[in-house]
């Protein structure tokens, strides 16, 4: 167990499909809506590429890479739901910190809708100090926010909660993940944290319009398992506008009973 099964460089084919979770209905992530709107199909959330992107970190490195693993994505155009995608993991690259390895991810008209990396440290990263994370519980009313009205460095709120068994299996049946060595060891699929990070943080405010994710970077300090109580602490590291839109970019650690689990460095849209 947590042993590689896949080296590097390599690809592999994914067709992308939507689980069908309520939140999605009467929204862009629906088949009909979209359609409605002039999409082929259903948008397809950026979490869910950086779900199949992280299965070149599992299958290479296997459960070390939830201990003190990294990975970027970003999200250069859309995807949309029933499309086949191709993951491509170039050659490792050895900076003497990090096993690195830049990874594309092709549509089926050979356009490139996303690229990034997975890395794998050589030894455990050091995380944030816990006693400088601000722990702030979200509003039960969030304030609408305008856009350009978000500044940089205000804190970011969140609810703890305790991931359930019943999460951790709706999580793999969302990223149609079938690696055994989650069942196996039982830790909590790289998707979901960074997901759930993202909802909590979300809920700090009442967006103007749905968030689009653009990019984001993640390293791993620890697995979380089911069971564990996690919480999400952070704050707004910068915001700017770029051609009319608005964008919000975020630092954030999750907490899995109090420790810091992982980081994310995210970009997103917001208005």
């Amino acid at each position: 167990m947590g042993q590689p099964t896949q080296l590097f460089p390599r690809c592999f084919d994914v067709r992308i499909l939507l689980d069908d979770a309520p939140r999605y209905r009467g929204t862009i992530h629906d088949d009909a809506v979209a359609r409605a709107r002039g999409y082929k199909a259903a948008l397809i959330p950026g979490a869910f590429v950086y779900g199949h992107i992280s299965r070149v970190a599992i299958d290479s490195w296997g459960a070390d890479w939830a201990d003190r693993g990294a990975i970027s994505a970003r999200f250069r155009k859309p995807v949309y739901n029933h499309d086949e995608v191709t993951v491509s993991a170039g050659p490792l690259a050895d900076d003497g910190v990090f096993q690195r390895s830049m990874v594309s991810v092709r549509n089926g008209d050979d356009e490139e809708v996303a690229t990034g990396w997975v890395a794998l440290a050589h030894e455990a990263v050091s995380p944030p100090d816990r006693a400088g994370l601000r722990l702030l519980p979200t509003p039960e009313d969030p304030p609408a926010v305008s856009p350009g009205e978000i500044q940089a460095g205000a804190p970011l709120k969140s609810r703890e909660r305790v991931l359930s068994a019943a999460d951790f299996k709706t999580s793999l049946s969302a990223f149609a993940e079938t690696h055994p060595i989650y069942e196996d060891i039982g830790f909590v699929h790289s998707g979901m944290l960074m997901r759930t990070a993202m909802g909590d943080v979300n809920s700090t405010w009442k967006f103007p319009a749905a968030v689009v994710l653009v990019e984001v970077e993640t390293q791993h300090f620890e697995r979380v398992y089911p069971g564990q109580s996690i919480r999400t602490a952070g704050h707004v590291a910068e915001t700017f506008e770029r051609k009319g839109k608005h964008y919000l970019g975020t630092d954030e650690v999750l907490l899995a009973d109090g420790r810091p689990a992982a980081r994310f460095r995210r970009t997103q849209i917001y208005g």
